[in-house]
């Protein structure tokens, strides 16, 4: 035999004592018979067929999100948009109706309204905590409602039992975007959420290192999306999925320790004279005060505030940072910042951004695992520098 050939089919090394889990680097599998193959792509026997749709390492990280969100099953998806592209294609037609929360993620609110409308499909924004506004906008092809709880960046809250109630009555699916809490500060399944979304790339990694998305529901609801899956393509690295299982492993422990760190930052935050509004679930006089503390059993370490003055103070600001990253992502363990109405809400119109409070004056933070008194020392000295050039007269472009 040529010695290509030997290498080629050298034995393979198993790691099943491996006390960390193996990565399933493959795209495809070996069968023992053609009968099996069949058995398998036909459904009639279960395992592995083809990494686009069945991974060991994808699986692994279902399995431990839906064990976290108390949920039947999960899939795992390329990222948090590509989870809600597998939300609307399984579940809505031309000619359905869709209801999102106000204010949400500017790029979700946008490929719902651009890219399905343009297969009519609708969508209206509703005010996430005005229950006759999402009551009076149902319609009779209302099919979805997408919310964000809380919502970011400026921390509103809904009671997700009333939302429920509602859209079972109109028989709608309810989604949850989880993101900003994880299921260890809140399980909207327990509330009657249909499905929980999740950008995974954020908190559930940690640290900023890959992308991801996955939904958690019932296995009836499930199932249509893993066929859409199958043929769709839009499927989760195994590598990611690896990373994102040994998050999940860390991710009770680091939201404890963010949301230690946010309660420092934002009790500093309101004792500023240089900021006019400070945003945050930890709020003693939030509007949504009674539905938090009976729905979350923590806070989102993201904080938005507001500083006196305009969009150049704003950039001032954020520019003279020294420690905090200046970045869009969330969830990391460096704390970042990034100004929503020019990045995360810049594809909002100008009315829609007045509307939804996405101001020029508004920054949103989200504060990471350092020691909280170096993440203070540095927001303070920005802000001072800030306000000093302002004084100055000094123009930012």
């Amino acid at each position: 035999m040529d010695n290509t050939t030997r290498a080629i089919h050298a034995d393979a090394v198993y790691l099943e004592d491996s006390h960390a889990e193996s990565i399933a680097m493959t795209s495809a599998y070996d069968f023992d018979s053609a009968a099996e193959a069949h058995a398998r792509f036909s459904g009639e026997k279960p395992g592995n067929v083809y990494s686009r749709f069945t991974n060991p390492s994808v699986e692994m990280f279902e399995k431990k999100l839906a064990a976290l969100e108390g949920g039947e099953a999960a899939i795992g998806l390329a990222s948090g948009m590509a989870a809600y592209m597998a939300i609307a294609m399984s579940f809505l037609k031309q000619g359905d109706h869709v209801l999102l929360a106000s204010g949400i993620f500017g790029t979700t609110t946008h490929l719902f309204r651009q890219y399905f409308g343009q297969f009519g499909i609708t969508a209206t924004s509703v005010q996430v905590d005005d229950y006759a506004a999402w009551q009076q906008e149902m319609r009779p092809n209302t099919r979805l409602m997408v919310v964000e709880s809380p919502t970011n960046p400026l921390m509103g809250v809904a009671d997700l039992a009333r939302l429920s109630t509602l859209a079972k009555r109109n028989d709608a699916i309810l989604v949850i975007d989880n993101t900003l809490l994880t299921p260890v500060f809140q399980q909207p399944l327990q509330w009657g959420a249909d499905l929980v979304l999740h950008s995974a790339g954020k908190f559930l990694d940690g640290q900023g290192r890959c992308v991801g998305g996955a939904i958690v529901g019932r296995e009836d609801l499930i199932k249509p999306l893993r066929a859409y899956l199958r043929s769709s393509g839009i499927c989760m690295s195994p590598f990611n999925a690896w990373i994102l299982s040994k998050g999940i492993e860390t991710l009770k422990a680091r939201m404890k320790l963010h949301e230690y760190n946010a309660r420092h930052v934002y009790s500093w935050l309101k004792q500023q004279p240089d900021i006019e509004a400070v945003y945050s679930t930890l709020a003693s006089d939030h509007p949504n005060r009674e539905v938090i503390q009976r729905q979350q059993t923590g806070h989102s370490p993201i904080i938005s505030f507001r500083l006196h003055g305009d969009k150049a103070r704003a950039w001032r600001f954020i520019d003279g940072l020294e420690l905090v990253s200046r970045c869009t992502n969330i969830g990391d363990a460096k704390t970042m910042i990034t100004h929503p109405a020019t990045t995360t809400h810049g594809r909002y119109t100008a009315e829609e951004k007045a509307h939804y409070g996405i101001t020029d004056n508004l920054v949103r933070i989200c504060v990471g695992l350092e020691e909280p008194t170096d993440i203070i020392d540095d927001l303070e000295q920005a802000m001072n520098a800030a306000k000093a050039a302002a004084d100055d007269g000094v123009m930012v472009y």
